[in-house]
């Protein structure tokens, strides 16, 4: 059965929620490691790396949609955080702090690319490794994140971002607010719109009627 809008709206959202358990039970190893970190242990940033790469680098995918920027994204991102990780509160998740730099250093680079293309160029997402005995259920899988990901390429940079930042990635409200400067009331509203515009996008790439 072909997927429509609400569906792969509502996958995104139950995916971030699958994922809050194992991020719950990241949180304290990282901490433990911006501790070390800290203490001077290089070793421990590089874990940290290694902990968050992937999802840096799929939400910078989503963000800004050019394979180009993703791993440079990532670079700035673990450079950033390695430089002001100091100002980091361990008594607070490292992922929220994380997404801000994501964030930040994204609009740098969708700035950056405007000033040398006249337009934004569609690619896939970093690749993913399919680890499913179903070869077609897995094609079926990156069909549904491509449509996805271009869904979002359509929505304003202040929908886009909340809805990865709340539906994709599973940060709290008040969280997602934080990391855009911006209220909680007026994230409700970007994620309320941002999902009607993001079902209506998905429908239009299936070819479904209105």
């Amino acid at each position: 059965m072909t997927p429509d809008g609400s569906l792969l709206v509502r996958s995104a959202m139950s995916m971030s929620r699958l994922l809050d358990s194992e991020r719950s039970v990241d949180a304290t190893e990282t901490a433990r490691l911006v501790r070390l970190t800290l203490g001077g242990d290089p070793a421990a940033f590089e874990q940290i790396i290694l902990r968050h790469e992937h999802r840096i680098m799929a939400v910078a995918a989503r963000l800004l949609g050019a394979r180009e920027d993703v791993k440079d994204v990532a670079q700035e991102v673990f450079l950033r955080a390695f430089k002001y990780l100091h100002r980091l509160d361990v008594q607070k998740p490292v992922e929220p702090w994380l997404m801000r730099i994501t964030v930040n250093v994204c609009r740098d680079a969708a700035r950056s690319r405007q000033r040398r293309l006249a337009t934004f160029v569609d690619v896939d997402e970093p690749e993913q490794i399919d680890e499913s005995p179903d070869p077609y259920a897995g094609l079926a899988r990156k069909q549904e994140q491509l449509i996805l990901q271009k869904a979002l390429e359509t929505l304003p940079e202040k929908e886009r971002l909340a809805i990865v930042l709340r539906d994709v990635e599973g940060l709290s409200t008040a969280e997602v607010a934080a990391i855009l400067q911006s209220s909680e009331t007026t994230v409700r509203s970007q994620v309320s719109r941002g999902r009607l515009k993001l079902k209506a996008a998905i429908d239009r790439l299936l070819g479904a009627k209105p």
